[in-house]
């Protein structure tokens, strides 16, 4: 069943359940943020990428304005919730974005768990090299993964280092499995160069998530 839902084309790539800061200062963004907030609603951030706007997004949720300006500008924190498939657009005489969506289902149970583990253990090695023990590790242990609603693969991808494009592959990938071997590939690729400072260094700023 499709649905209607106004869009935020940026150049980030939202993940469910990710957290994100966002500074909105153009009007038209304003006055959608503000109606979102009002409603208690949502809306889709899809990544704009030369110049497209990419068929696969996520849905999203305000859960907190932590500053308003006197000129209607806000900082928010965002939520994803779901992904979803975009099927048209069009851009409406306020200027705002809608599309024709399509919400997709996600099982983040079904992988292999010796992959996974392996994976996340790499992954925490990478924590350690680049964040210096200023975010935390992924345990697999933590009840947050166990209802399968988190993907773990998703929670990676946010603080590895990877790229729009990656990134935007991965929100693409429909299996956790699919979404585990992409990234168990790249984590063990880049872990041999992580002992280059400036590798570290464009890490840390390509990540923008919140914990």
């Amino acid at each position: 069943m499709r649905s209607e839902i106004v869009l935020f084309p940026l150049q980030v790539v939202m993940f469910p359940y990710s957290k994100m800061p966002l500074h909105i200062f153009e009007d038209r963004y304003k006055k959608m943020i503000s109606g979102v907030i009002e409603s208690g609603g949502e809306f889709g951030i899809v990544l704009l990428f030369e110049a497209n706007l990419q068929i696969i997004g996520t849905s999203s949720r305000v859960i907190e304005v932590t500053k308003r300006f006197e000129n209607g500008e806000m900082d928010i924190v965002t939520e994803g919730t779901k992904r979803f498939r975009l099927y048209s657009y069009d851009v409406g005489n306020d200027e705002l974005y809608r599309g024709k969506v399509e919400y997709l289902e996600d099982d983040n149970q079904l992988y292999d768990k010796s992959e996974m583990y392996k994976a996340v253990e790499n992954y925490n090695i990478l924590v350690d090299l680049a964040y210096k023990g200023s975010i935390k590790k992924i345990s697999l242990d933590d009840g947050t993964w166990l209802d399968g609603r988190r993907s773990v693969c998703y929670s990676m991808a946010e603080k590895c280092g990877l790229s729009l494009k990656e990134k935007q592959q991965m929100l693409e990938m429909d299996t956790e499995q699919d979404r585990l071997d992409f990234i168990s590939t790249y984590l063990e690729n880049v872990l041999p160069k992580l002992k280059e400072a400036e590798r570290i260094s464009e890490i840390i700023k390509s990540d923008g998530y919140i914990q």
